[in-house]
């Protein structure tokens, strides 16, 4: 089996004050470089819908100097086609190659307005652009059988995430040869490799690597015992931090970095969950 492709979805941490703390980032940036094949920021999990287009810009600038273009995938997603191309543009600035744009949201698009919608952007880009289906919070939908028209874009491959996720062989099977399929299902790495997916975009592995690059390097190596050790090792932590951005930067917290406050109003952990996350990722047996 081929090894995935491991990219972490960035957190964006923000200090008491609300703005984001920039030297936070840097620190978790440092700590990942060495370990995951790249990162996906500004996404969902970095609360994209809650940053000025100025910090965007300064989240790409800092991420692509840590980690390099190849190996940064920039989300320049919005509900409109003008506000995408602003970011993208300025992303082309800064050095970016690899973009990836969730589908128009809020208002329902059809497969032909996405089309247009990513088409648009993947000529501003230059570089390669991924589309992103989220349905259960982009209120749009593409269903395997509108991705030909989808295609029609240029994108080179799709992010799915939640219910899109579960339709894995159906994408795939409506996909050119060599398109790039990623899931958003942090614990479903085995699958999307087995049936010929890309990897993983993993919130989760944004926290705590380790057992994604274990998992990746187990399977790179063909050894099925040490594939399950890890794959049981992100089961168990998936459950915990997975469902929420605030449960993520919990666990940066817990492990002496800095997840900072959420800028969305998502509702912290309770005492329980942040006893319980902070157990499973400080203890290697838990």
């Amino acid at each position: 089996m081929l090894a995935p492709e491991i990219l972490s979805a960035l957190t964006t941490p923000f200090a008491d004050d609300g703005e984001v703390d920039l030297p936070a980032l840097e620190a978790n940036l440092s700590r990942l470089e060495p370990m995951v094949d790249g990162v996906f920021m500004a996404g969902t999990t970095g609360e994209f819908l809650a940053l000025t287009p100025g910090e965007h810009a300064e989240l790409v600038e800092r991420t692509i100097s840590a980690f390099g273009p190849d190996r940064v995938v920039v989300h320049v997603g919005s509900a409109s086609t003008r506000q995408s191309l602003e970011l993208t543009r300025e992303a082309v600035r800064l050095g970016a190659r690899r973009f990836a744009a969730l589908t128009p949201f809020y208002l329902p698009a059809s497969p032909e307005a996405t089309a247009r919608h990513w088409g648009a952007i993947k000529e501003a880009c230059g570089g390669e652009l991924y589309g992103y289906i989220y349905p259960d919070v982009a209120v749009t939908d593409l269903l395997p059988d509108a991705l030909p028209t989808a295609l029609a874009s240029g994108i080179d491959g799709i992010k799915i995430s939640a219910t899109a996720s579960s339709r894995v062989e159906a994408y795939l099977a409506a996909a050119p040869p060599g398109f790039k399929l990623w899931s958003g299902n942090d614990a479903d790495v085995p699958h999307v490799m087995a049936v010929g997916g890309t990897g993983t975009v993993s919130g989760c592995s944004g926290v705590h690597p380790q057992p994604w690059v274990d998992l990746r390097e187990a399977l790179r190596a063909g050894d099925d015992d040490a594939a399950a050790a890890a794959q049981a090792r992100i089961e168990q932590i998936v459950p915990l931090i997975g469902p929420s951005i605030a449960n993520l930067k919990h666990g940066l917290d817990a492990q002496g970095l800095t997840g900072g406050a959420c800028r969305m109003p998502i509702d912290p952990p309770t005492d329980d969950l942040r006893r319980r996350i902070s157990a499973a990722l400080t203890t290697p047996s838990a």
